[in-house]
């Protein structure tokens, strides 16, 4: 579903970013793993933030790494399943180069709830800041909040969906400029079908006790 950078093609930098990240129940998207939280950051191209979405989803299964995560059965009971807000999903990523950290991570996953939800997943531009950091911070591990410290960025909530694509959108501009050319993708950007209305309920909204 995500292109990555390649020698030659379009350049797409200047259509701004969408960094996406998904909290989940497990590691196996092929499986019976399935998101439980997704945020998106819309920045431009210059890293300035231009407005965020993030909402719980619904797994139809226990919510499985709630060490992890933070997120028990409960707050998901009355959230929106993944079909309801695919179109929603789909609207923040149109028109922009899709950003994630670990980017194989949230392919894996968008493209198997996309299928699920009866939707053909697209082919979209994207960065995975994994292996950008792999190549120019040098630190021990390049695990997000490893790199993150390394410049000087705060992750608030680490290991909320919409805390994580902050901080990977926080990132992105300081990898960029350790770069010496522009990036290019051979998959130009689409239409992609989305719409903004739908039913949400992001972390933020429940009071927990």
């Amino acid at each position: 579903m995500f292109s990555y950078p390649e020698p030659y093609g379009y350049t797409h930098g200047d259509d701004g970013y969408a960094v996406i990240d998904f909290e989940t129940t497990g590691l196996d998207a092929r499986d019976a793993d399935r998101i439980v939280e997704v945020g998106i950051v819309r920045i431009d191209s210059a890293g300035q933030e231009l407005g965020s979405f993030s909402t719980l989803i619904n797994p139809q299964r226990g919510v499985g790494a709630g060490v992890v995560h933070r997120i028990d059965d409960a707050m998901v009971r009355d959230a929106p399943v993944f079909a309801e807000i695919a179109p929603a999903i789909l609207a923040w990523l149109e028109g922009t180069v899709v950003v994630a950290h670990n980017a194989e991570f949230e392919d894996a996953f968008l493209s198997a709830e996309l299928a699920r939800a009866g939707l053909r997943p697209p082919r979209l531009p994207a960065i995975d800041t994994l292996p950008l950091t792999q190549s120019c911070v040098p630190t021990h591990n390049h695990k997000l909040h490893t790199v993150c410290d390394w410049a000087g960025i705060t992750i608030d909530n680490p290991h909320t969906a919409l805390a994580d694509a902050r901080a990977t959108a926080q990132l992105l501009p300081v990898l960029l400029a350790r770069r010496h050319r522009p990036l290019r993708w051979g998959t130009p950007l689409r239409p992609l079908g989305g719409r903004l209305s739908g039913r949400y309920l992001p972390r933020e909204t429940l009071t927990l006790l």
